[in-house]
């Protein structure tokens, strides 16, 4: 099984891919885990555009764009499809959805997914629904500073996006919505019970 998993900077991704770690581990599943962008060379190039505070730069939007893309070819090759083929349920965080949400703010919207046609795609996508000002809380909280699109108008758009997103993928895989505003304690059970009619009848 291949699930990426997807939200709004501030969604609380991190700790329910931790939580869904364990609740697949405890469903028998041997789970890769990995995220984009990638601790490969192509992601290192990555990280350096995100650091990138004059968003005005010439073409830094199209450049980080292909850098992902970039990115994302190297992470299927050398990660996901080589976890795959080793029968392990296989979660990202982040995939294309995430490219196409962010930086459709700045570049076509069809650009963007285009040049992310080769992509896999995943048997499952989660996406980590939260109230947008729940997650400027926490990025407030957490993040000594920001990066490039983690500012509260910003991502209301790229929630805006990313359901966009989804419903244009939603017949061609499995979509789960998992909500971002619980607590802590309360994440567990929410990916239990959106998760296990997916594991029903599976031996």
């Amino acid at each position: 099984m291949f699930i990426a998993v997807e939200g709004i900077d501030g969604s609380g991704k991190s700790t329910t891919i931790k939580e869904l770690k364990r609740f697949l581990e405890a469903k028998g599943e041997a789970v890769y885990l990995t995220a984009e962008p990638t601790s490969l060379a192509t992601g290192r190039i990555v990280r350096n555009f995100l650091g990138e505070t004059n968003s005005d730069t010439p073409l830094i939007h199209e450049m980080l764009a292909l850098s992902f893309a970039a990115d994302r070819i190297n992470h299927l090759r050398e990660e996901i499809w080589p976890a795959l083929r080793k029968k392990q349920t296989v979660i990202t965080d982040r995939y294309f959805f995430s490219s196409i949400a962010y930086q459709s703010l700045n570049v076509s919207y069809e650009w963007v997914k285009g040049i992310n046609r080769f992509a896999t795609l995943p048997d499952v996508l989660v996406f980590v629904d939260v109230k947008v000002d729940k997650a400027v809380e926490r990025l407030t909280k957490f993040r000594d500073s920001t990066e490039l699109y983690e500012k509260k108008e910003l991502l209301q758009q790229i929630d805006r996006n990313y359901r966009e997103v989804i419903k244009e993928f939603e017949d061609k895989l499995k979509v789960v919505y998992l909500d971002g505003n619980l607590e802590i304690s309360e994440i567990y059970g929410d990916i239990e019970k959106k998760f296990a009619p997916l594991f029903a009848g599976k031996k």
